[in-house]
């Protein structure tokens, strides 16, 4: 008869055997079932395909598609010795870097453009924008270092997935002159070809396999320059009126025609200093789709599957936009896009979402990184006296809920430094507007 030592060693044994065994078959499992976003493949079908019967897209026989990961080679697409330096010479631009085969016929039928700005791993929203969004799309994209490989792979993968959208989008290159972009190769020239129905999920492994660690810490500590690549993106638009939304500000779908249709009103037209509001609200995760109209908008916020943007950050952001009144509309069916409500009243920390025409003033970038970036500007418009009007069904959606959480430290240090930033910024804008009695030409 076994000793009970023997037993218990033998149960000990069985049970990690046992253990062992579930762990890998959950693995195994996990990863049968997991969507794949990016494969090798040693023959690939034509591009048409990828298209029409095929999630996958991308022949990257040709080598400009290939997955980027080692060496470094001369740049095949930006020359170095070109480009613009900014008002503080510590970035470059290359407007128009690539643009669609139809920006221009684009541009020519529109009276309105959405710029808007990103850094190379948030490109995927690139094509949730331009689904939703029919007009001219101008986008200025953060590349430093290799980041810049990222950006370029993602274009060309945009572009393939889904060429018909792409084609209305202009690219704007940005980045700052101590990390010069570089692109890199795969010495092993590996072929993949990527999921046209994981845009995210390609974005993401794109970046783990391109962007080292250490640029990967420097870009968490760094300050992003949003407004320099908010107005690159403005003025790349050719158009009569501007929006700016955040690139994952999502429009209503059918949106950009009725703006589109809104601004070409000579009533509208007549008016050189509105502002048109267009509210932005927070879509909770696990919801699948966007709301489409306003009533189903106003049924996830009843189910509080949708809040207003930044109401638990900040709620001083979207609060003077007497959203309450907007959600308040008793129509049930969609109608034309019209003023629902003026706003008389200018609140600090404000930061509406706005239509106005391209001359409105640009984004002050000395704010660098977050806190005052776009409050600043309406703190502008309104010395400047623009005129605030919210408009009845229009509305943007952002992906997820905000938390406080969410938050790092170096976003409160660059808030910190802005304010300071702020206080001066005010004295000198109300002094620009403010018309001294004894001398007529203050204020132009």
């Amino acid at each position: 008869m076994p000793s009970s030592e023997t037993l218990i060693l033998t149960g000990l044994v069985t049970t990690f055997f046992n253990v062992a065994i579930t762990i890998i078959v959950t693995c195994v499992m996990w990863n049968l079932q997991r969507p794949v976003s990016i494969r090798r493949v040693s023959d690939q079908p034509s591009t048409d395909r990828f298209m029409n019967e095929d999630p996958w897209c991308c022949d990257t026989s040709s080598g400009p598609n290939k997955l980027h990961a080692g060496r470094e080679i001369p740049n095949p697409y930006l020359d170095h010795s070109r480009g613009l330096l900014d008002k503080s010479g510590l970035f470059k631009l290359h407007p128009f870097a690539i643009t669609g085969d139809d920006w221009d016929g684009t541009c020519d039928s529109w009276r309105i453009c959405l710029s808007t700005q990103t850094s190379a791993d948030l490109m995927f929203n690139i094509g949730l924008q331009a689904e939703t969004w029919e007009g001219p799309l101008s986008v200025s994209v953060l590349t430093p270092d290799r980041d810049f490989t990222v950006a370029i792979t993602m274009i060309q993968y945009l572009q393939k997935c889904f060429p018909r959208m792409m084609s209305r989008v202009a690219f704007h290159i940005t980045y700052p002159r101590n990390l010069p972009p570089k692109y890199v190769v795969n010495d092993d020239e590996e072929q993949l070809e990527y999921n046209c129905k994981q845009p995210e999920s390609v974005n993401r492994e794109i970046v783990e396999k391109v962007r080292p660690e250490k640029l990967a810490q420097h870009l968490k500590r760094a300050a992003y320059p949003q407004n320099l690549l908010r107005n690159l993106a403005r003025e790349g638009c050719p158009a009569e009126y501007s929006f700016t939304p955040d690139i994952d500000m999502i429009s209503a779908p059918g949106m950009s025609r009725k703006l589109n249709e809104f601004v070409s009103r000579n009533s509208t037209r007549s008016c050189g200093r509105c502002a048109y509001i267009i509210p932005t609200y927070e879509i909770r995760a696990g919801v699948e789709k966007n709301p489409r109209t306003k009533g189903e908008l106003k049924a996830l916020l009843k189910k509080k599957k949708a809040q207003r943007f930044h109401i638990k950050v900040f709620h001083l952001n979207q609060h003077n936009s007497q959203l309450k009144k907007w959600e308040s509309d008793k129509s049930s069916r969609p109608r034309k896009l019209e003023v629902m409500y003026n706003i008389s009243t200018w609140a600090e920390f404000w930061e509406p979402i706005y239509v106005t025409k391209a001359d409105v003033p640009p984004y002050d970038e000395r704010f660098v990184g977050y806190g005052y970036t776009r409050n600043s500007q309406i703190y502008e418009m309104h010395e400047a006296g623009y005129t605030w009007h919210m408009l009845n069904n229009a509305f943007l959606c952002h992906s997820g809920f905000q938390t406080r959480r969410q938050r790092s430290g170096s976003r409160k240090r660059q808030m910190l430094h802005n304010d300071h930033i702020y206080k001066v910024f005010k004295k000198e804008i109300h002094a620009r507007y403010t018309v001294d009695e004894d001398n007529p030409l203050a204020g132009y």
